[in-house]
């Protein structure tokens, strides 16, 4: 026998979402000699069955709809049978998952909730009106009523899912930048051991700095973030109460306190929660700042130091070894004729190779100590000038 229902896809703005409806088997004499529990399971794995692969990744919301057949029904004690029959949720119970109650065209509302305390950043929430009109009611009422109200709650499922959803990114987002401001500290804290230390490593402090301006990015990335999704949840949560007074509109006589008071609570919470997260937490990047132009500072100073230390070694060298290659020029001759001064060759004899070296060291000697001479000169006056 064929099911009575449908399923599709639906884009609802940057969202992709899965629409199921189904009411059991049509034309199936076994089907109305089941029991209402019976009816309900059968209905609920068919529904399972079409999502088994396609699990909702920021909530699933659930709405059960019916007519009483008599006057003399209680509507909360049918909503609670249904409710534990479909088993939506492991051990459900009625006193403990439910949030509120409310009346719109006739209809007993009633909202169901098994709150995702998981935090893994995907809010498995679950939500289940049920919905339960008066006996005296005709299928072309409910018909008329029933296509505006699918249409109503698609958008607000799809809000109030989103708000939930986005709201445990930020408690994600607030986790991963508490963990970001203790390695700031930490950064922060070995500032002072490294400038008191007898010599400052200045390659040290180059590594210091690589790792807080990469922290740096990431926790001004996750800021970022955080305020963004303040946003969402804030245009998410505006656009929550437009529809539930737009759905309020469609009948005076309703009581929709049940789902108006939602929005509240996610602007009295959510909304506060994060804007005081985002407050708190920017006041946190302010000592890594600090911290990068004291350490930026530093390594300009000691590289400034190193130029100037360079510069005024390569200014004595360069006297040095000026005076010593010109002092060698002009001595060689001055050398030579001192060795022959000194050791003296008779007339017609060959000349001893001591001689030669002898004027070669004598050369050397005067050389680099005019050179040696020369530096020292130099250095005392840069020291001066300093």
């Amino acid at each position: 026998h064929p099911l009575d229902g449908y399923y599709y896809p639906v884009k609802l703005g940057d969202t992709y979402a899965l629409q199921i409806d189904c009411a059991g088997k049509e034309n199936d004499p076994d089907w109305e000699q089941l029991s209402l529990q019976e009816q309900l399971q059968e209905i609920k794995q068919v529904v399972l069955k079409h999502t088994q692969d396609l699990s909702g990744e920021i909530g699933e919301n659930w709405l059960v709809w019916g007519k009483l057949v008599s006057p003399n029904q209680d509507p909360e004690a049918i909503a609670q049978v249904c409710y534990e029959a479909l088993e939506i949720v492991d051990q459900p119970e009625w006193k403990r998952d439910h949030k509120g109650k409310g009346t719109w065209h006739g209809a007993t509302l009633f909202e169901l909730e098994r709150p995702d305390m998981t935090l893994d950043g995907l809010h498995c929430n679950h939500q289940v009106i049920i919905c339960l009109f008066p006996h005296d009611k005709t299928d072309e009422e409910l018909q008329k009523i029933l296509g505006k109200l699918y249409r109503d709650l698609l958008q607000l499922f799809h809000y109030r899912n989103k708000i939930l959803w986005v709201y445990e990114q930020t408690r994600q987002l607030k986790e991963a930048l508490k963990d970001s401001s203790r390695a700031i500290q930490k950064i922060v804290d070995s500032l002072p051991q490294r400038l008191t230390s007898s010599t400052l490593n200045l390659q040290q402090l180059q590594q210091d700095l690589a790792n807080a301006l990469s922290v740096y990015h990431y926790y001004q990335t996750n800021l970022g973030y955080l305020q963004e999704h303040y946003a969402t949840v804030k245009i998410n949560t505006e656009n929550y109460q437009r529809r539930t007074q737009a759905i309020a509109q469609r009948d005076p006589n309703s009581n929709l306190e049940f789902l108006i008071k939602f929005s509240r609570f996610a602007t009295e919470k959510y909304l506060t929660q994060i804007k005081s997260n985002y407050q708190g937490l920017s006041a946190g990047v302010k000592p890594l700042e600090n911290f990068i132009k004291t350490v930026e500072g530093i390594i300009n100073i000691e590289k400034t130091k190193n130029e100037r230390t360079l510069n005024k070694t390569l200014a004595i060298a360069s006297v040095g070894i000026g005076s010593a290659s010109v002092t060698a020029a002009t001595i060689s001759e001055q050398a030579e004729g001192m060795v022959k001064t000194i050791l003296p060759v008779p007339v017609n004899q060959q000349t001893p190779l001591i001689n030669y070296w002898t004027s070669f060291g004598l050369a050397l000697i005067m050389s680099l100590s005019i050179g040696l001479f020369g530096a020292i000169i130099t250095a005392l006056c840069v020291g001066k000038h300093k």
